[in-house]
């Protein structure tokens, strides 16, 4: 779990914001609706980038490439990017709800059931995968050049499942394409270490093959329930995708149909020319043997089977105030939120508005200053001036107290070269008592220290 914060602002742009969904290392996602004439209303997800990223360039142009990218990008199984924009210098954009899980949260109750999920459905959850990423790797340019497009972060996060029996992949953030205004530094990895490709591990250029891998991973974690790559830490993990140490399927699950375990196999060679050269192919081959084997599932039949999992749910903005909603959105850790209903937010200042109230308070005062000023002007001269100026003609009292005070102003300055030198010749002694104080404590404690504690065996 993790805690969230308030909402900056209550609206972006048109959108009015409703509570906050979860937080991520770059960007935060909030629960938003966008209200028209007539009662129109509907939901969306606003991704915004974070405030303490947004002052670093690096960090905007990638955001704003994601969702460039992200949002020319339009099929059933692929989240839809439905809007890009910027508000006082907070850049987001806005994409479809979808309510439902992640394939990351069905194989946390399958886990936690010990079950096996009907391979109907895994067959239909991995098939639909294939296709929104497939269409991702087909993109092309205005130039109509292939853009390359590799998505690079393809895991059960990052795959939702909607109640209404969807399939849709999630987060293009660190997708790889010829019209990215970034590029990722030689030897920096990126994605989620237990679905990398071997490729991908050591650094080499990728393409469309290394999703392909991936995808096979979590076909083989959906078929036996069980993690496939999961070492001591990253290090183990990549050496055991490099190496090829797999389990095989059908050791981990014993019904599983030999044409299957083939698919598996081939999905995860080690070598890119083995495995299935595009998204298609792999999708191709789950729907025949699906059809040789007689498993059929639809968006019905799945949506049914994920209900029968995670039990009803309504949305968020249905729930009533007060009650709380545990949610997942895509990559990021589930969370524990408040549920709101849309029609009880409270409207908040945006910083325009606040800016305005501190401008017309400010003005108010000086405005409120300069009254003052010009009636006192106007009430205080019969009073307090007078008695000034009729003290000033009097010559005889002033004189002799002017020169009185002369005396007693001219010894500090007969004085005045004799305090120097003395300070002169006492201020060096202080100093000299106070500069081996801050040195000459720490240093027998430093040189006492011995280096062999600070590290026990």
């Amino acid at each position: 779990m993790v805690a969230l914060g308030e909402v900056r602002t209550q609206r972006l742009g048109r959108y009015e914001l409703l509570q906050p969904l979860a937080q991520g290392g770059m960007a935060d996602v909030l629960l938003a609706r966008t209200v028209g004439i007539e009662g129109f209303s509907r939901h969306v997800v606003i991704k915004r980038i974070r405030a303490d990223q947004a002052r670093d360039p690096g960090h905007i142009a990638m955001f704003l490439d994601e969702a460039r990218l992200a949002a020319s990008l339009h099929h059933a199984n692929i989240v839809q990017v439905t809007d890009v924009g910027q508000e006082d210098g907070e850049y987001f954009f806005a994409m479809e709800y979808v309510h439902g899980e992640d394939a990351r949260a069905l194989l946390s109750q399958l886990h936690a059931r010990k079950q096996h999920a009907p391979l109907a459905h895994v067959i239909a959850i991995v098939a639909a995968a294939a296709a929104g990423l497939h269409h991702a790797h087909e993109q092309r340019g205005p130039d109509r050049e292939p853009l390359g497009v590799v998505h690079r972060d393809v895991s059960p996060a990052n795959i939702l499942l909607g109640r209404d029996g969807g399939v849709r992949v999630v987060d293009f953030g660190i997708a790889k394409s010829a019209g990215r205004t970034t590029e990722t530094r030689t030897g920096t990895l990126k994605g989620k270490v237990a679905y990398m490709s071997p490729e991908q591990c050591l650094g080499e250029p990728l393409d469309r093959r290394s999703d392909i891998f991936s995808l096979g991973i979590v076909l083989y974690e959906l078929v036996t329930a069980r993690r496939l790559f999961k070492g001591e830490n990253d290090y183990v993990t990549m050496s055991a995708i490099v190496a090829g140490v797999i389990t095989p399927a059908a050791q981990v699950r014993p019904d599983l149909p030999e044409g299957l375990a083939a698919i598996i196999d081939k999905a995860l060679a080690a070598k890119p020319a083995d495995r299935y050269q595009t998204a298609d192919e792999l999708r191709l081959a789950l729907e025949g043997l699906a059809r040789d084997l007689g498993l059929q599932s639809g968006a019905t039949t799945l949506g049914d089977y994920l209900r029968s999992m995670f039990g009803e749910r309504p949305e968020p903005w249905l729930v009533e105030p007060g009650a709380t909603l545990e949610m997942t959105v895509g990559d990021e850790p589930s969370v524990i939120v408040p549920a709101v209903r849309a029609v009880s937010v409270p409207p908040m200042r945006t910083r325009r508005s606040r800016r305005l109230v501190l401008l017309g308070a400010g003005a108010a005062v000086v405005t409120f200053a300069c009254i003052l000023a010009i009636v006192r002007a106007h009430t205080e001269p019969p009073v307090t001036i007078a008695p000034p100026v009729a003290a000033a003609p009097a010559p005889a009292p002033a004189a002799p107290a002017v020169r009185e005070v002369r005396p007693a102003v001219a010894p500090p300055v007969v004085a005045s070269p004799v305090t120097p030198v003395e300070a002169v010749r006492v201020a060096p002694r202080p100093r000299v008592k106070t500069r081996p104080r801050p040195t000459a404590a720490p240093a027998p404690e430093a040189r006492s220290w011995d280096p062999t504690q600070l590290f026990p065996d």
